[in-house]
Order: structure tokens, then sequence, then C-alpha cells
């Protein structure tokens, strides 16, 4: 026997949660938010009676549609009673209110209204979104969306709101000040961390860096500390180059001299007597007289660096040389001048060239003569450190230069520098730094084009006279590949202590699987390889495991490098672009 069931009940045993039919996005939307069609079709009846009573009431018809006349009145009236009764209360659920008042209808309709996109006047009744409280609109009251729907907050509740969005906006700055810092401490290759006592001591002196005299000693090593904080904060001037000026003080470097005048110059001289290492940078200040009177007063004087004293012109230069405190030099490091010339070179050549174990000649455009190049071998007989970096014209340095001047420092050599000699070729490798490169150990060549795998697998294969090198720079080698560069790493694995590879495009995912499976870097503490598109997260995993105190790793460009790349927590993976501010 078959049996019909009501709309909106649900069958014996069926908690609602059986198979259904498809929805629309309509009804989805209004179950979300409560809304069903059982309540919207009795909320209709209920003010369809509502209304039919209430016209009844006003023409005197009565509900039983009979006329006896006045002796049926209250008959009618009563009957009328109870079926608006009957009909207010027509098919409700049992959790559901019996309306028994107008009062509780615009209620319910002040609601309806707040969940709506509703936007109320100001003066307006309305119950509160989160505490159901009734409260009259104002033009301060807090207009939430909650859980999909719109409504507004009494004024209790929008004081709490605006409270917690105070405090969430506080976190999200303070957060952001927190990444700054990790960000900061990326840049500076270094990890975020709490810091010590006495880099905290440090950070409160050079803040008060102004009230320096009544400071006292405080040591030479923290001293240069504070020097390179404060030329990193462009503030080492006048006043607070006066903390670094001692009697007693053998080595001074100041990494940023631009605030530094010429009559301060002439007191580092004049209290530091003993200096016998200095280190002026961005001295664009240092004067001619300078010169002049550092020649005259720092007789200890042996190693002496400058960055762009452009203001130096050639007759100074060759009278500097030409004086017994040049003539002691052992180091002289220049970079980043136009008036140092031939005549210059040639002068420092003939009275220093002897003692020289250490020279730097960058970016010196005065230098363009090739024949004053090449005297460089003749008068240099016991370099250790030498540095060629971009000369004015890259024709000045060639390969015969390089392997006569490898040839007569074989046995002291232990660093060469490169740059941007571009003119280099293969030769260079295989007839100067293979025959006599048996104590090198620091090998930069940025920007050689030229050099390719021919090259450095000459050099690199059976090179058993050379014990492996520690620093290697390829930075923009273009033409080198994997077949050269495993080569290398092959050769020096044991010993690098600092590989940069930034931009030598050409290696491939090949190599890291390669490099997995057979070689570790027991001492690699810095990589670059930036620029390199093959590496991704899982080159960075094969580093992380066959470099195993590697500190920093520099992947600036390598867009597949991620946050999830499994490496050690101890590792400084900088350049990745998930970890932008």
């Amino acid at each position: 026997m078959g049996f019909r069931r009501r709309r909106g009940q649900p069958l014996d045993g069926d908690d609602g949660g059986g198979v259904k039919g498809p929805s629309s996005a309509l009804t989805s939307f209004l179950r979300e938010q409560g809304i069903n069609a059982e309540q919207i079709r009795q909320r209709y009846e209920q003010s369809q009676a509502l209304e039919a009573a209430n016209d009844d009431a006003a023409n005197n018809i009565p509900i039983n549609g009979s006329d006896d006349g006045n002796n049926n009145n209250d008959d009618n009236n009563n009957n009328k009673n109870n079926d608006t009764h009957i009909a207010l209360n027509f098919a409700l659920d049992s959790d559901e209110e019996e309306i028994t008042d107008q009062t509780a209808v615009e209620n319910d309709s002040k609601r309806q209204k707040t969940d709506s996109f509703y936007t109320p006047t100001v003066g307006t009744n309305l119950f509160c979104s989160e505490c159901d409280q009734n409260f009259t609109v104002t033009p301060y009251s807090k207009k939430i969306e909650k859980s999909g729907r719109v409504g507004y907050l009494c004024p209790s509740c929008s004081k709490i709101q605006i409270r917690r969005e105070r405090l969430a906006k506080k976190h999200e700055i303070e957060a952001r000040k927190r990444r700054k810092k990790i960000a900061a401490a990326l840049l500076d290759k270094k990890q975020f961390k709490l810091p010590s006592l006495q880099d905290f001591c440090i950070h409160v002196i050079t803040e008060n860096i102004d009230h320096v005299n009544a400071l006292g000693e405080i040591g030479n090593h923290n001293k240069m500390k504070i020097c390179r904080i404060l030329a990193k904060n462009r503030s080492l001037n006048n006043k607070t180059v006066e903390l670094f000026l001692d009697n007693n003080t053998t080595e001074l470097e100041f990494w940023d001299c631009s605030k530094i005048d010429k009559n301060k110059m002439n007191q580092v001289a004049s209290f530091c007597p003993n200096l016998v290492s200095l280190t002026l940078n961005m001295c664009g200040q240092f004067h001619n007289d300078n010169l002049q009177y550092f020649s005259n007063k720092l007789s200890n004087l042996k190693e002496l660096t400058l960055d762009g004293p452009f203001l130096i012109n050639d007759d100074n230069w060759q009278s500097f040389f030409e004086s017994n405190t040049a003539k002691n030099l052992t180091k002289f490091h220049l970079k980043n001048t136009h008036r140092f010339s031939n005549d210059s070179l040639v002068s420092l050549l003939e009275n220093c060239g002897n003692n020289l174990e250490s020279l730097s000649l960058s970016r010196l455009d005065g230098l363009n003569s090739k024949p004053v190049y090449d005297l460089l071998p003749h008068f240099l007989p016991s370099l250790k450190f030498l540095e060629i970096s971009s000369p004015h014209n890259e024709n000045l340095i060639d390969d015969e230069l390089l392997i006569n001047l490898l040839s007569i420092n074989c046995e002291t050599l232990h660093t060469l520098i490169l740059n941007k000699c571009s003119h280099l070729t293969n030769k260079f490798l295989v007839e100067g730094i293979k025959p006599f490169g048996a104590n090198l150990t620091n090998l930069t060549l940025i920007d050689l084009d030229q050099i390719d795998d021919d090259g450095m697998n000459e050099v690199f294969t059976d090179w058993n006279i050379n014990k492996g090198l520690t620093n290697i720079n390829f930075e923009r080698c273009i033409s080198l590949t994997d077949a050269s560069i495993y080569n290398v790493l092959n050769h020096s694995h044991q010993t690098l202590e600092s590989l940069n590879l930034n931009s030598v495009k050409n290696i491939s995912k090949v190599m890291f699987s390669k490099l997995s499976r057979n070689l570790t870097f027991p001492v690699l503490e810095y990589l670059d390889l930036g620029f390199v598109r093959s590496v991704d997260d899982l080159a960075l995993a094969i580093i992380s495991r066959i470099c195993p105190v590697l500190k920093i790793l520099e992947v600036y460009g390598d867009n597949r490098c991620t946050e999830k790349a499994l490496v050690r927590e101890d590792l400084t993976v900088i350049g990745r672009q998930t970890d932008s501010i």
C-alpha cells in the first residue's frame, strides 16, 4: 500500500543526511544562510492570514461567512479571534517561537534587513550582529561581515571590534618589521638572531658616538667593528673618526672616508705615527698635501690601500714613490682614479718593485700604455698577490704578459685576480697557469669570455703540481659548461672554501646529479650560484648535503628555488623570490 509524504517531512529513520538530488547555487546559498523554503512559506501564510483577519475586522465580515444578526456577533468575534490565532500558528516547527504581537513581527523584520545588504539610515533600530542587542544606528556604527552575512554592531561591540582591528594591525606591523630584519640579515650574509652582549654594546656605542671621548679604551678589534658599522651607516665623519686615532694604533681601516676632510686626514698620520697598515676607501677628499704629509710622518708604513683618491696628480704620485716611506711598502693597492698615469706606474716599479709582495691596479684609466704594463714581470720578483682588473683597454693585458709574470713569480704567487681582462685566452691557462701555478690557491677570472672548456679541461685534468685551490671565482665566464666545471671541482673539492659560479648559465642539472654521487666539499663555506637557471629545490638539497659546513648560498635570479627546499637549518640561502619582503 503506498503512502504520501508531506513536503519537508523526512522519512522514518531519515535524519536528513540521506541521498539528495542536485541543488542550484541559489539553493546552496540560502541553505548556508539558514534560510529554507518552509520558513518562507510559513511566514508568507502568516502574513496573508493576518492581512485577511484585519480586512475582515474592518469590514465586519464574519469568518464563517454567515450573517445571523446581532445575536451572533459575540460568537462571530470569538470565532474570528480563534481562527486568527490558528492561522498565525499554522504549521510551526517545534523549535520556532509563536508570534503573538506586532512588535515581534517588526523585530523579525529588523533582523532580516540586517542580514541582507541593506544599508540602514541613521536612527534606525537594529539588532547587533554580534550580541543581538537592540540599538539605534549612528554614523559611528560599525559594519561587519561574518559568515557571509552583513550586519551592524552596537556601540559596545563596535569598541571591541575597533580594539581587535588595531591589535591585528599592530601585530601585522611587527611581523613586517621582523621580515625586514630577516631580509637585512640575509643581505649581510648573516642569520637573524639575538645579538650577543658585545654586539649590543657596540650598537649602543654607535648610536651615541658623539660622546666618544668619554668612552675610553675598548680594544682595537672592537674599534674596527664599530668603524665598519659607522661606515655602513655613513656616520664616519670628522667627529667620530677621533675614536680610532691613537698613538698605539698600528692598523686602520676606514671604509668610507667621504665625510672626512683634508685637515682630519692629516691627523690620522699625526695621531697614529706607528701605523703599519692603512686602508682608506672612498677617499675623494684625500689631497696632494695629505699624501706628502703621510710620506713624512708614517715611517713604519708597510701596507697602503687607497680607493678613489682622484685629487692626487701624477707629480705627487711620483714624489711619494721616491720617498723612504714608499720604498718600504710591501703592499700597494690602488683603485678608481684616472690621475695615476703611465709615469706613476714606472716610478712605483722602479722604487718599490723589489719589495712589493701584494699589488692591485684596478680601474686606472690613466694607465693606457701596453709597453708600461709589459714592464711588470721585470720589476716584481717577489709577488704573492696580484690583481689587474678592468684595464682601460682590454688589449693592454694579453697572454704573453701573464705567462712571463707567472714564470718569474711561480714560487711565491698564491693569489691571481684578473677581472675583466677579456683579451686573455686559453693560451694563458695552458702555458701560464698549468706549468707555473703550483702554489696558486686563489683564482679569480670574472668576465673572461674567451676562456672555454678546452682550456679549463687542459689545466685541471692531471694538474698534480697544485694541491687544490681554496677560492675560485669564474663569475660570468659564459663559455664554460658542465664538463669543465666538474673537472675544476673534482680537482679542488677537498680544499675549496669559496666558490663563485654566478651567471655561468650553461651549467645543467646533470652536473648536480653527478656531484651528488661522486664528490663532497668538506670545507666549502660560501657558494654563489646566482643566475644559474638549472638550480632548483633539488639542487639546493644536494648542495646542502654534500657541503656539510656551507654557511652562505646565494641563488639570486634562480626562480625555481623556493622555501620548500630541504636544506640544513644552519645554511643561509640568499636571493629566493619567496623570501622577498
